[in-house]
């Protein structure tokens, strides 16, 4: 994986994390969305974030397998200097330019360029095999729909 992509999945690393948790739901076998009422009255209302959809199953497994994957690598792989660049840079939720961390560390703009290169390279090593789901902006859909 090329490290744009690298940085595409940590900028949206808090997106899918949020997913997880109140965005998309897991299948539920016992929900009875769009199970048929009594006589006449036809098929109910799908719920919001009912969850039992197939893609979003399929959603909430790739969301959950991403974060999963991101922590274990930044985790596990990088070391402690680098993996404060990359937290601060794209995981935490007041992002900071790698000046600002440079500041906070007490240590050369170039050191920590340096750190976050190498920070990038290994990820994208890690990241390989992974997938980048697509974020949808659904701010598009509900202004088509208005």
């Amino acid at each position: 994986m090329n490290q744009d992509k690298v940085v595409e999945m940590l900028k949206n690393y808090r997106s899918y994390k949020f997913a997880i948790s109140n965005g998309i739901a897991g299948y539920d076998p016992y929900d009875n969305t769009g199970m048929p009422r009594a006589g006449g009255y036809g098929s109910r209302e799908p719920r919001l974030g009912g969850g039992n959809t197939l893609q979003s199953e399929m959603d909430y497994r790739h969301y959950t397998q991403i974060v999963r994957v991101i922590d274990a690598a930044v985790n596990e792989l990088l070391d402690d200097n680098q993996r404060t660049v990359i937290q601060r840079k794209y995981m935490d939720r007041n992002r900071q330019t790698l000046e600002q961390i440079a500041e906070y560390v007490d240590k050369d703009a170039r050191t920590i360029r340096r750190w976050h290169k190498s920070a990038l390279k290994e990820l994208s090593i890690a990241f390989a095999l992974i997938d980048v789901p697509e974020i949808l902006n659904l701010d598009d859909v509900v202004l088509r729909t208005a």
